[in-house]
């Protein structure tokens, strides 16, 4: 048997910190909606996000931004779960779903169609629609009015989260502007923090000094580089961050930092001890 899968969420937006001084910072801006009924955005499943975003004229793809499972098997950030998404003449679109085996968990090579649309609720709340039909089987179709038909597996209803997020260079300019450049460290050993951009995580991230990759890794919402400057001379080092995200925005920025100069030890002039001397007899 063929399952599809469910969600949990996870958070974002691009910051570099030192200890609690940020160092680095991406804004996330959001994109408004083309129109009323755009299926583009980022719709939850069951705690989980998925981001539908323009694969070109008429067509759309949905890729994984939070951990989703519909049924047993968790679908990965990042995994484009739902492809071929064309819109149809109703206002429906027709696509496919990636489907699981079900116990192993291995991915499905034949895929699902799927339908979707995008619905109100009788207080203005938009809400996506999706049918599923079994690997092989029939074309899902959601009618604007009436009963779904041709459905093999199920239909879900999801909430729009929020819009599909960008990330804009003047925001991240501006978040670059943040205090603690000029202040020198006297610290040789420190770590940076990255938060991921809302409802677009990092698929890739590089932190480099000096020409050399920092080792990062991933804790909740960051991801944490250690720095360490021990053994370098006084001056000015540049930490530069390049990163990916799952929805393919490219992220770059830098931050120079200044080391203290030591300062020369200041020698107190030596006490001189009064000694007893003794009378002889």
């Amino acid at each position: 048997m063929h399952v599809p899968s469910r969600t949990r969420p996870r958070p974002r937006s691009l910051l570099l910190a030192l200890a609690a001084v940020a160092l680095l910072g991406v804004g996330v801006g959001v994109a408004t909606a083309s129109a009323a009924s755009s299926i583009v955005g980022v719709w939850s499943f069951g705690g989980g996000q998925i981001a539908v975003k323009s694969a070109g004229t008429n067509t759309f793809v949905g890729i994984v931004v939070a951990e989703t499972t519909f049924a047993e098997c968790p679908h990965p950030v990042g995994q484009e779960i739902w492809t071929g998404m064309t819109e149809q003449a109703d206002g429906s679109y027709w696509g496919l779903h990636q489907w699981y085996y079900e116990k192993t968990c291995g991915l499905n090579k034949s895929l699902g169609p799927t339908a979707w649309r995008v619905k109100e609720e009788p207080n203005g709340a938009k809400y996506l629609r999706v049918c599923f039909s079994k690997p092989g089987t029939t074309q899902p179709e959601i009618p604007a009015t009436g009963p779904e038909a041709q459905v093999t597996y199920g239909c879900l209803s999801s909430a729009l989260v929020a819009p599909l997020p960008t990330a804009g260079a003047a925001a991240f300019k501006a978040a670059l502007q943040l205090s603690g450049s000029k202040q020198c460290l006297s610290g040789r050993l420190f770590k940076i923090h990255l938060a991921e951009p809302k409802y677009d995580p990092f698929k890739t991230i590089r932190v480099t000094l000096r020409g050399h990759r920092l080792a990062t890794v991933r804790r909740g919402g960051y991801v944490v580089a250690t720095v360490n400057l021990g053994g370098l001379p006084p001056g000015a080092f540049t930490v530069n961050v390049k990163a990916t995200t799952v929805l393919g925005e490219h992220l770059s920025g830098s931050r120079t930092y200044h080391t203290c100069a030591r300062r020369p030890k200041k020698h107190k002039p030596a006490r001189l001890k009064a000694t007893k001397t003794g009378k002889s007899h």
